[in-house]
């Protein structure tokens, strides 16, 4: 799989941080929340933390933060991003590692891995499935996915009012209400938001045993998913 965030959203990868704040509601509340998650689940003195689809490392350096003494792998497939990441996160370049790949290739035994913004991009829901399966292969005894992205119902009735509420955010920032409607059209070639009751099956499909909604706001959510 190949992606670039410069042809998909039409912004340069040294762009990506101030643009993806107009873009998602909620955005840094989520990443926070993806961060706490991780101080209540992940085990191990140096856990080894896979960041999947990890774009400009947003999140990678909030856990390098937080986690001193964890070794973090970053994974993506867009080159131009994971050049940003590499800047981003000299300070802890001794213990990081940068890959260039998709997530259909098999990732290295972890204690976690987290997904900002990426696996929406996985259209359809046996590849997803497929993706959920890979990451439950990877992880230790006890490991943990923390998963923030966008979630949107099947039924229209409870999407509009989450689409609504994104389209206002955009607004917000700039767009009319006809540029914001656009948008999510743009954005749907490529990527799809599922309901989160669809997610919470499809992570019990590929074999975590225990799985949640830790925080939501509008469109935007982080699911935990635990290896027993």
């Amino acid at each position: 799989m190949s992606h670039s965030v410069q042809s998909h959203l039409a912004v340069a990868p040294a762009d990506y941080d101030a643009q993806i704040l107009k873009l998602v509601p909620g955005y840094q509340a989520m990443l926070e929340e993806a961060v706490a998650a991780l101080e209540e689940h992940l085990r191990g003195d140096r856990p080894t933390v896979v960041d999947l689809g990890a774009g400009t490392g947003a999140l990678s350096a909030r856990i390098a933060r937080r986690f001193p003494n964890a070794r973090l792998v970053l994974v993506d497939a867009d080159r131009a991003m994971l050049d940003q990441a590499r800047t981003r996160l000299v300070a802890a370049v001794d213990r990081i590692e940068l890959r260039h790949g998709s997530f259909d290739e098999p990732l290295p035994p972890c204690d976690a891995v987290v997904a900002s913004l990426a696996l929406h991009h996985l259209h359809e829901r046996g590849d997803k499935c497929v993706a959920y399966a890979g990451i439950r292969r990877a992880l230790r005894p006890g490991g943990v996915l923390v998963n923030a992205d966008a979630a949107m119902p099947a039924a229209s009735a409870l999407a509009d009012p989450l689409r609504r509420r994104w389209a206002s955010h955009l607004v917000q920032h700039g767009d009319s209400e006809a540029r914001a409607y656009e948008r999510f059209a743009e954005w749907a070639r490529e990527d799809r938001y599922f309901g989160i009751d669809e997610e919470l099956d499809m992570l019990r499909e590929a074999g975590f045993c225990e799985v949640d909604v830790r925080w939501r706001q509008g469109p935007s959510a982080v699911l935990v998913a635990r290896v027993g």
